[in-house]
């Protein structure tokens, strides 16, 4: 997949879903920590949204190392019931709804750990699969740590939901490239001196992402805010609810 292939697959229509009727700027306003008032402007304006999403992309990065060092939460994400592993997939969302393509890795890569820490494999690999396409090869270093951590990551799904073969050839791969195997366990994962970029060959020899062979992408980002919208009717719901006992 070239770099415009990638582009395209990373890119839905943002203008057709922010057109959607039940599209839930206030739901998503509030996850980024966008003022509800000004929702649909901000939301609608790529470049503060873009901007929004970078800092709560920080802001979860942030609470995640806490959480990982075993830190008190100390912000309101990380109170979020859905932290880390929910959050996580809603900023994955996002960024890739308002094109912030630098933003997915360090992301998708801790959603993906997280979910083969649940045992849900094949979400893992499809978010493995997201690491690495929007990894541009040997452009960034901590990019290029994070799309070899989940190549290392894909050596433990493939051996758990895979073929022992297949995660012996991925597992060859990275040996080749110097890379250790165990990669992925890093909180924060650094290559060694000696290990080489990210090649951009992902899942060379590997399961597909998904069992109907796509990558995380427009479809899943519409998964995302309709399960957004159900949970913003639920509350409303609930609210209603409440208001007549």
């Amino acid at each position: 997949m070239n770099d415009e292939q990638t582009s395209r697959a990373l890119t839905p229509s943002r203008d057709a879903a922010l057109d959607r009727a039940d599209f839930p700027f206030l739901r998503v306003a509030r996850r980024l920590g966008i003022d509800p008032a000004r929702a649909e402007v901000t939301l609608r304006d790529g470049e503060q949204a873009r901007a929004a999403v970078s800092e709560a992309v920080r802001t979860f990065l942030a609470a995640d190392d806490d959480r990982r060092a075993g830190k008190a939460p100390s912000t309101p994400m990380a109170l979020d019931p859905d932290f880390p592993t929910g959050v996580g997939m809603a900023l994955v969302g996002a960024a890739v709804l308002w094109e912030a393509r630098d933003l997915v890795p360090q992301v998708a890569l801790r959603v993906a750990k997280d979910h083969f820490e649940d045992g849900a494999d094949e979400l893992a690999a499809s978010y493995i699969a997201l690491v690495q396409e929007s990894v541009d090869p040997g452009k960034d270093s901590r990019d290029d740590a994070a799309a070899w951590a989940a190549q290392s990551l894909l050596v433990s799904v493939l051996q758990r939901s895979g073929s022992p073969a297949q995660a012996e050839e991925v597992a060859r791969d990275l040996a080749a490239h110097a890379i250790p195997i165990e990669l992925w366990r890093d909180d924060d994962p650094t290559l060694p001196d000696d290990s080489m970029a990210w090649h951009g060959g992902a899942f060379v020899g590997g399961i597909p992402p998904r069992r109907d062979e796509r990558s995380l992408s427009f479809e899943d980002v519409h998964d995302y805010l309709d399960s957004l919208l159900q949970e913003t009717r639920r509350e409303q719901q609930a609210e209603g609810d409440g208001a007549g006992i």
